[in-house]
């Protein structure tokens, strides 16, 4: 059997790659939950960063803390696909509900997100995710995501 010990690389759980690539890291999981707390970032030459307004630094765009927690949520996932043996498996951000961005995240800011299933309707899934930066709440959402049926 694989190591499947946390914290693991992002990369090992999601398809994404390069610059979609907005997370680092799993590290923590609770199964009985439906949780994690994963690692995320982006990098100054990120096409998802823009100027501040007084031109002293990068920030990260807003929307793509929404990306990050769905990533999060797909890592999630990931990782309980290759507990129970089985490849990462696909899965889409369908809609989004009660997403407020309580600050601009810097990007030399490392980001934790929290996640965790809150709902589940045959293969559509509920999340609440939460974007922290040293402990302080800077974003959070309501994630509704579908995972096609496994073939078979």
């Amino acid at each position: 059997m694989e190591d499947l010990e946390l914290p693991l690389p992002a990369h090992d759980l999601i398809p994404h790659r390069k610059t979609m690539l907005l997370i680092e890291t799993l590290l923590a999981y609770d199964q009985g939950a439906g949780a994690g707390t994963i690692l995320g970032g982006t990098k100054s030459d990120s096409v998802f960063t823009c100027e501040d307004e007084k031109g002293e630094g990068a920030l990260v765009e807003e929307v793509v803390l929404l990306e990050m927690m769905a990533q999060a949520y797909a890592c999630l996932r990931g990782y309980e696909d290759r507990l129970a043996g089985r490849p990462p498996g696909m899965g889409f951000l369908v809609g989004v509900r009660r997403f407020v961005c309580h600050r601009r995240v810097g990007v030399s800011e490392e980001v934790t997100i929290k996640v965790a299933t809150t709902a589940q309707i045959e293969t559509f899934f509920l999340a609440k995710a939460v974007v922290e930066v040293a402990h302080e709440r800077v974003a959070e959402a309501e994630l509704k995501i579908w995972l096609p049926p496994e073939e078979g």
